[in-house]
């Protein structure tokens, strides 16, 4: 929650696309995205597959007029990993600075 523009937050289990834990604004369509985002992380791997020449999925970045969703992928320490799942409001950030903030406070997330 710590990065300007955050709507809400939530940890999220890759295998089960269930919420683990969330912070913040949760609207209607929170817990549909969060679950797809899940999908889409498991989609992308397979897709990718282990060990490819550009490495492992970090992040899945969806961006709308009014949205950004970045997903950033944790330790698979459990299962499949889980997932940093963040909403924030477009209007208030830069999108890039947003991602590179949220990927440094995810290791932090696991702490």
């Amino acid at each position: 929650m710590a990065v300007d523009g955050v709507r809400s937050a939530a940890l999220v289990d890759i295998a089960t696309g269930m919420v683990v834990r969330s912070d913040g604004e949760e609207g209607t369509d929170f817990l549909t995205a969060a679950a797809a985002l899940a999908d889409e992380t498991r989609v992308a791997r397979a897709a990718l597959g282990p060990g490819r020449p550009g490495g492992d999925l970090e992040e899945i970045s969806v961006i709308t007029a009014g949205r950004v969703h970045l997903s950033r992928i944790l330790g698979p320490r459990l299962g499949e990993g889980l997932l940093l799942f963040v909403d924030v409001d477009r209007t208030r950030v830069n999108i890039a600075l947003a991602s590179l903030q949220v990927g440094q406070l995810a290791p932090a997330v696991l702490a």
